[in-house]
């Protein structure tokens, strides 16, 4: 499940429990409606309640940092959980994302 906000600009998707391919339509959906209709470029990929990863969700996490990267915007995986944190790294997609701890210091590096 997702759910978004948005802060000044910036679109924060939390994602509870699984990003698997069952959420990554609705996840897709979500950034295109926010880019078509509320011309946001950059997001904040709030992982703090993700328990899971699978190979869906590390490819829908690349499609938003290539949109974000295509419109000039920012985007930023914020607290990945143990296993999040570890699917990263085993994957080394760790280094193509910019990873913070904190949603607050997510927000201030974006602006």
């Amino acid at each position: 499940m997702i759910k978004t906000d948005e802060y000044n600009g910036v679109c924060v998707i939390s994602v509870i429990g699984e990003l698997t391919g069952d959420d990554c339509g609705t996840t897709r959906k979500t950034v295109e409606t926010q880019i078509d209709t509320h011309h946001v470029v950059s997001f904040a990929i709030d992982l703090e309640q993700c328990t899971f990863i699978d190979s869906d969700g590390l490819e829908t996490l690349l499609w938003v940092k290539r949109k974000c990267d295509e419109l000039f915007g920012m985007m930023k995986v914020v607290k990945p959980d143990e296993n999040c944190r570890k699917i990263l790294q085993i994957t080394r997609l760790e280094s193509r994302f910019d990873v913070e701890a904190d949603l607050s210091l997510a927000l201030k590096g974006i602006r």
